[in-house]
């Protein structure tokens, strides 16, 4: 490569939800002992030339204004062999980066409900064991039940009355 040879690039500025090409857009690249401002015209392509030493590579900063656009900023690299720099697409300053805020929008909602379960595991009441009721599965068990039966079997049958006799209480059957 010669030394102080001029090399041209291009590239293309688009709207990025329409895909349409932005003319006017005010180019400003910037590197090391040189910068240069171009625009784009109506198909929204802009060119400039770069002078080339005896680098391989040359890195800068590329900036891109447009109206009712955000402004685009980003590194640039340039080689002597890749001279078209490819599409640059603008968001207007309404629009919603998806890549960025729906994942993020995702991971939050993640986190939300991650940390609900924990709260709701953290404050919820261990479970209660419920003590086995008791059933005469045993002969000594089962013995007492028929007892307690047989005992208030009997006492219901009776009952006691007082009458007006000498003795006082009289039971009745």
């Amino acid at each position: 490569m010669l030394n102080n040879q001029e090399i041209h690039y291009l590239g293309r500025v688009l709207d990025r939800e329409k895909q349409a090409p932005i003319s006017g857009a005010k180019i400003l690249i910037n590197f090391p002992g040189y910068s240069c401002v171009v625009y784009s015209d109506l198909e929204g392509i802009y060119r400039f030339q770069v002078p080339f030493d005896d680098n391989n590579v040359l890195e800068g900063e590329i900036t891109i204004e447009a109206k009712d656009y955000k402004t685009y900023y980003s590194f640039i690299r340039l080689y002597p062999d890749e001279r078209d720099l490819g599409d640059i697409r603008l968001i207007l300053p309404h629009a919603q980066e998806p890549d960025k805020n729906d994942s993020l929008l995702t991971i939050i909602a993640g986190i939300m409900i991650v940390l609900a379960l924990i709260v709701a595991a953290l404050t919820l009441p261990p479970p209660q064991e419920i003590p086995p009721q008791e059933t005469p599965d045993t002969q000594s068990n089962l013995q007492k039940q028929i007892y307690i039966s047989s005992y208030i079997a009997v006492f219901k049958g009776f009952s006691i009355s007082r009458k007006s006799h000498k003795n006082g209480y009289k039971v009745a059957s």
